[in-house]
């Protein structure tokens, strides 16, 4: 009760001081309002300066970058050398150009260019030179190791036979052989050559290189009466063709 009397009367004694005409009563009043204020204002500011700059300088961007770098680094390859290889090529062979090939549709060959009207290649050749190419008649003197000794002459038919033997003072029938070089010549033979004998028949008949000559042939071959054209490709004889002769 004592206290609702004395809460009472502070309120009355308030009251009484804001109507009063004391100059220092509004001025208190004032006071005590601008105090308040000043309170009041300054709390938020102080909260809002604070929170963006701890936000902006946390979080550091390298970090992510630098941790994806070792799980992209392959393990180290082991390389292995493989031992060199050696390509052994297969022996070639080489086969002779033949500019001087035999005819098998007619065995006796025609007067070449040069031949002065004998038939082949003529014989008119350097006695201290090889036998050049060329399809040259003779007489197969000797073969032996591979090679031929072969006797150069002259083949002439038809009226080139009688102007060749009227010339040496001889005469001349169907043919004419005409043999004035003492030169033999021995001609090495291709191991691809061909060879024809004439058989007991008189026919030109092909025989294996190694079976000739063959005591089935009708001349006497090797020998002096053994005529064969001889076809030279490339320095050896690539064809060997014996001549029947009545």
């Amino acid at each position: 009760m004592r206290a609702r009397l004395a809460c009472a009367l502070a309120i009355l004694l308030i009251a009484t001081a804001s109507c009063s005409d004391d100059d220092s009563g509004p001025t208190t009043s004032a006071t005590v309002a601008t105090t308040a204020s000043p309170t009041t204002t300054t709390a938020p500011t102080t909260t809002t300066t604070t929170a963006p700059t701890a936000t902006t300088t946390t979080l550091p961007p390298a970090t992510t970058t630098s941790a994806a770098q070792p799980t992209t680094t392959a393990p180290p390859t082991t390389t292995t050398t493989a031992p060199p290889t050696t390509t052994t090529a297969p022996p070639t062979t080489t086969t002779t150009a033949l500019v001087y090939p035999v005819d098998e549709g007619d065995f006796f060959p025609e007067p070449l260019a040069g031949s002065d009207d004998a038939h082949g290649s003529g014989c008119v050749v350097d006695p201290s030179q090889p036998l050049p190419d060329g399809i040259w008649f003779g007489s197969a003197e000797s073969v032996f190791g591979g090679s031929i000794t072969f006797d150069l002459g002259c083949f002439f038919t038809g009226a080139a036979a009688e102007a060749a033997a009227t010339a040496d003072g001889a005469e001349a029938f169907d043919f004419y052989i005409r043999n004035l070089n003492p030169v033999t010549y021995a001609v090495p033979i291709d191991p691809a050559a061909r060879v024809w004998y004439v058989d007991a028949d008189v026919v030109v008949t092909e025989i294996p290189l190694p079976s000739w000559p063959t005591p089935a042939s009708f001349l006497s071959c090797p020998g002096d009466f053994c005529s064969v054209w001889l076809y030279v490709n490339g320095g050896a004889a690539t064809g060997i063709v014996e001549q029947y002769l009545p």
